[in-house]
């Protein structure tokens, strides 16, 4: 008897050896000092699906997921200046996410490890109205690919 055909969706538990890690660095205007009015890229998870910072939370998730999904991530962490986060050229209030994906070079192009999500998630427009950009003049997110914990 077949228990799993090719294509067919289920839910398994894996040990793995090839986890990549990732940390997100989002600017966010009043993250840190006065949450409740933070703009920008605006990620606080709050639990509450109708608040406009968790929907923007998860439409970043599931951008992410498009190409893989995460399988360990972490709430964001309001930061009062991403440059003592070891942001690359981020300053200011804002926030640090991290998260883990179980395929070896997910989001690697031939320019980085995270090419593909400085490609693919650059334009995309969060339910509060913020354009994500990663590559231009207005700068709001950034990325960078860890392969071990440490």
């Amino acid at each position: 008897m077949v228990t799993k055909a090719h294509g067919q969706a289920s839910a398994d538990q894996v040990v793995t050896g090839s986890a990549q890690y990732y940390t997100v660095w989002c600017s966010s205007n009043n993250a840190f000092t006065d949450p409740d009015n933070a703009t920008g890229v605006n990620i606080r998870v709050t639990g509450s699906i109708l608040d406009g910072s968790q929907k923007n939370f998860e439409v970043l998730v599931q951008s992410i997921g498009l190409r893989t999904m995460p399988i360990i991530l972490n709430n964001p962490l309001a930061v009062a200046a991403l440059e003592n986060e070891d942001a690359p050229t981020l300053t200011g209030e804002g926030f640090v996410w991290k998260f883990a994906v179980e395929f070896r070079d997910a989001f690697a192009n031939d320019i980085s490890g995270v090419g593909l999500l400085v490609d693919e998630l650059n334009g995309i427009v969060l339910p509060n109205g913020t354009i994500l950009d990663t590559t231009g003049g207005g700068l709001n997110i950034e990325f960078a690919r860890q392969d071990e914990l440490c």
